[in-house]
């Protein structure tokens, strides 16, 4: 443990027994931190945001579990080609170097910064073009609704441009690539429009509504959008996708959002009657190891009050649309929380808005993209 005395005292430690399932074959080296301590995480209930301090357990480093090469177990990478292929967005998965491979690589989706791919256990992710995905979607989908915020806005470059986006040596590694993209125009459209249409190919297209999340700072607020004109304005999508947490996180408390959720889920009954629109549910990023010290915007940001939100949007619309039609939950923040720490801890130091960089961006969409078209 570490030294705090705090960690020794009856009435304030807690031992709590957790199962861990190891599927690769490797070596694996236990670690753990102590992030906060009296539910310091919650910034909605404190005054002030709680910096991220961790302090280290002491875990002595003899401790290892071994998982031995099995020739036969389903994980093994060897087998990675033979799964099917993914048709929900929040397979389990992990990230392996792209040296570790041992088939062809141009069966792998892009890579991120570390040079890793995201690889599900138990499906297997087509590496889609955007050209296509715009093939797919004009077959498949010819009209998608999006709701979301900067993350979006980001994914939405990214297909409108056919990949090209923030896709070149010299500009990966700017800020507009890593973090902030906000000056910048969506296409040739303005990105502050509250409805921007985007065309993505020949026969389809997306409506991107802009929201930041359910907040009382919306502007105009988000109830606006489904106003009597909305049914005029736009003809009923086959899927209607929801990006929600990541402003709800910084700028709300959770009973606010909470109440927030339930007028929503409300309004897509209304406006989205037909079981033939399915919903796609984004997650908000994941949030890791500091927080935001901007003076201007102070937001409440936290890994756990992020993973509290999450589970709470994600049970609330299975829960009112899962026995009627297909909700299927885009998992963006399973991607960066298994990230290595070094991965994870640059995007935190270096991106006050918690944006992800665009080579994640890709791999975000890509997920979107199988669940879609397979």
């Amino acid at each position: 443990m570490v030294k705090n005395a705090n960690n020794y005292a009856c009435n304030s430690t807690h031992i709590y027994e957790a199962d861990v399932i190891l599927k690769d074959i490797d070596v694996f080296v236990p670690q753990g931190y102590m992030e906060y301590r009296q539910a310091r995480w919650n910034g909605g209930d404190h005054t002030n945001t709680q910096p991220l301090v961790p302090e280290p357990l002491q875990i002595s480093s003899e401790l290892q579990v071994h998982v031995a090469s099995n020739d036969i177990s389903k994980f093994a990478l060897d087998n990675y080609l033979n799964l099917p292929l993914c048709t929900e967005p929040d397979s389990e998965g992990r990230w392996i170097s792209i040296d570790a491979i041992p088939f062809d690589k141009s069966h792998l989706p892009k890579q991120d910064n570390f040079e890793r791919v995201w690889l599900p256990y138990n499906c297997r992710l087509y590496p889609y073009s955007y050209e296509e995905f715009a093939e797919c979607t004009s077959k498949k989908h010819n009209l998608i609704h999006w709701f979301g915020d900067s993350n979006t806005r980001r994914a939405l470059k990214k297909i409108s441009s056919m990949g090209s986006w923030c896709s070149k040596p010299d500009e990966v590694n700017t800020q507009l690539c890593k973090c902030n993209d906000n000056a910048e125009s969506l296409g040739q459209q303005d990105p502050r429009l509250p409805m921007i249409p985007i065309n993505i190919g020949p026969h389809s297209k997306i409506m991107h509504f802009r929201w930041g999340g359910l907040t009382q700072i919306n502007n105009p607020p988000w109830l606006n959008t489904f106003s009597s004109d909305f049914a005029n304005i736009t003809d009923t999508p086959s899927v209607a996708i929801f990006a929600l947490v990541n402003w709800d996180v910084a700028f709300s408390t959770r009973s606010f959002f909470i109440q927030q959720v339930e007028i929503l889920l409300d309004k897509i009954t209304e406006y989205y009657p037909s079981a033939s629109t399915e919903i796609i549910v984004r997650t908000g990023q994941y949030y890791c190891c500091a927080y935001d010290q901007d003076i201007f915007w102070k937001r409440k940001f936290s890994r756990l009050r992020t993973l509290y939100f999450n589970q709470y949007i994600t049970q609330a619309f299975q829960k009112r649309f899962g026995n009627e039609r297909r909700v299927s939950i885009w998992d963006v923040s399973q991607l960066s929380e298994r990230r290595p720490y070094k991965a994870r801890e640059e995007a935190a130091q270096t991106c006050a808005p918690n944006h992800a960089r665009a080579e994640l961006v890709d791999i975000e969409n890509q997920l979107l993209f199988n669940r879609l078209c397979n």
